[in-house]
């Protein structure tokens, strides 16, 4: 293959000497392959068939156009690209939360709402709120959207802080736009530790509006117990209390 490169070199400057420093050039700056494809030139995928037989550095990954405070990618926890990621990679398959965020998280989501209050583990957090929240989006899944709009720290310190907007259709056909602030600490690549600021009256209205569990009409029919936070009573002992007004049993 060496042999090859300067024999290219050799007929590129006799036949063309004013592109050969150029052509130099692309052979010790570029990484050339055997492995065929993208008309034979060698293109792996991410790099560029510039029809030199050699494959150019690949572009960096778009992101939205997003500017990174820290770009580094030699980080002791995450870098700020991964947390860009890992927030996006949400907004299509939700089931990656579940190698994100560590199952012993410790997850605070602050403010006074049905959904606020600590969580001691993932599980809990998932059913309780946040699956709670993406079932008002179920009729319209397509239109949901994440996109994270600031990201400081991370990288070689543990904790990082995001501002993520989350907006899509809710199944009342009413459109949700909402920016959450996230406080994340990272340990080997995933959030062990988390505290979340949502803006509560539009949790709340969105809850109210999609909900029949909370909101409640006239066109549901209560055939499952609901009993809300306290719990379910004893139907036992409230079953003994059942009867006539002269006090006979029902058969």
């Amino acid at each position: 293959m060496i042999l090859t490169n300067y024999l290219l070199v050799a007929l590129a400057a006799s036949l063309f000497p004013e592109a050969s420093g150029r052509f130099i050039s692309l052979l010790g700056s570029s990484q050339s392959l055997l492995q065929t494809g993208c008309d034979g030139t060698g293109i792996v995928d991410g790099g560029h068939c510039n029809g030199t037989g050699v494959v150019d550095d690949p572009l960096p990954k778009h992101r939205e156009g997003f500017q990174f405070e820290n770009p580094s990618t030699d980080c002791k926890y995450v870098s700020q690209m991964h947390i860009w990621d890992s927030f996006k990679d949400l907004e299509k398959d939700m089931n990656k939360l579940f190698t994100l965020i560590h199952k012993d998280v410790k997850f605070t989501v602050v403010g006074h709402h049905p959904i606020a209050g600590r969580y001691h583990d993932l599980m809990h957090f998932y059913v309780n709120a946040l699956r709670r929240v993406s079932v008002l989006f179920f009729d319209h899944a397509d239109l949901f959207e994440i996109h994270p709009q600031a990201i400081f720290g991370g990288c070689n310190a543990e904790w990082s802080v995001q501002e993520i907007q989350f907006k899509g259709v809710m199944n009342s056909g009413d459109r949700f736009d909402i920016v959450n602030v996230w406080f994340t600490r990272w340990h080997r690549g995933q959030m062990v530790e988390i505290r979340t600021y949502i803006d509560a009256p539009k949790i709340m209205e969105a809850l109210h509006k999609n909900e029949i569990w909370w909101n409640g009409t006239t066109l549901r029919d209560n055939l499952h117990y609901m009993p809300g936070p306290a719990g379910m009573p004893d139907l036992t002992e409230l079953e003994k209390l059942l009867g006539r007004p002269d006090g006979s049993k029902y058969e």
